[in-house]
């Protein structure tokens, strides 16, 4: 089996991003893995632009960074024998449920316990939106206007999440708001974070959706948290990638957040999602 010997890594858009062009199709050697491993810490996530991949090098290129979860949901095998790999939207027209199309909000992967990596493979997109955005937490971090950043310090924000009889935390079904998200359950984590490889503080949100700061008023709780999502959410720590057929993006799912933007009810678009659960290498 041939192996891979050569990796380009070319910085983009303000070194928030790289492209690396080398072959998925293949293993990866050790020395590669690395190399990825070093690019997606260096610009928070990599894009490999000739990414045909069947689910099973989809799977292995996943494996090859660290461990898989479980996968629910849309998945792509009714078996779940790759890597959890997940549909997002479809071209089945129903196989997967209700297609959505609309503007989804910024979030992290598990927002509850974030994964470390996520994984998006493109198979059909849209000729217009369905974009998918990421937000720089560094840069979101290091700009915060002074009053927020002090409102924030040593402040844990809660991510909503409910419990399966074993403990087991997971998405809250639905949704939908819920009334008293300082009294309902959740798992606490701290708003400012410190990236366990580059060492770097990024600012983490999780997702918005009943989302509470510990230790504050429930007004004032949801005041600061719109003054935080309002910050990200200027364009200046984005990077807004459109889709051509067979791409992979590998991003990092703490120092960054995404979104899918919106796009015609009528288009077919159908990505592949996976992440990267936990790993010696990102």
């Amino acid at each position: 089996m041939t192996v891979a010997t050569h990796t380009r890594i070319t910085p983009r858009f303000n070194n928030f991003g790289a492209d690396v062009d080398i072959d998925l199709s293949q293993p990866l050697s050790e020395a590669e893995k690395r190399e990825i491993a070093d690019a997606f810490h260096r610009y928070q996530f990599v894009i490999f632009r000739e990414a045909d991949l069947t689910l099973a090098q989809l799977a292995a290129f996943v494996e090859a960074f660290g461990t898989a979860d479980q996968g629910r949901g849309r998945l792509a095998s009714d078996v779940n024998e790759y890597a959890g790999i997940r549909v997002v939207e479809n071209v089945e027209k129903g196989k997967f449920g209700p297609r959505g199309n609309s503007e989804l909000a910024w979030h992290s992967d598990r927002f509850f316990d974030p994964v470390v990596a996520g994984v998006l493979n493109s198979v059909v997109v849209p000729e217009v939106g369905g974009d998918t955005s990421l937000a720089d937490m560094y840069r979101a971090l290091d700009e915060l206007p002074p009053p927020l950043r002090r409102a924030i310090e040593g402040r844990k924000i809660k991510q909503d999440c409910v419990f399966a009889p074993d403990g087991t935390p997971g998405i809250r079904p639905g949704g939908m708001p819920i009334a008293g998200v300082d009294r309902s359950p959740g798992i606490a984590t701290d708003i400012v974070q410190t990236h366990r490889y580059t060492g770097k503080q990024f600012l983490y949100l999780g997702n918005r959706l009943n989302a509470y700061v510990e230790g504050l008023p429930l007004e004032e709780s949801e005041s600061l948290l719109d003054a935080l999502y309002a910050h990200v959410d200027q364009t200046t720590f984005h990077y807004r990638h459109h889709w051509a057929p067979h791409e992979l993006v590998l991003y990092d799912n703490q120092a960054c957040m995404h979104r899918r933007e919106s796009f015609d009810v009528n288009a077919d678009r159908k990505l592949y999602a996976s992440v990267v659960d936990k790993s010696d290498l990102l």
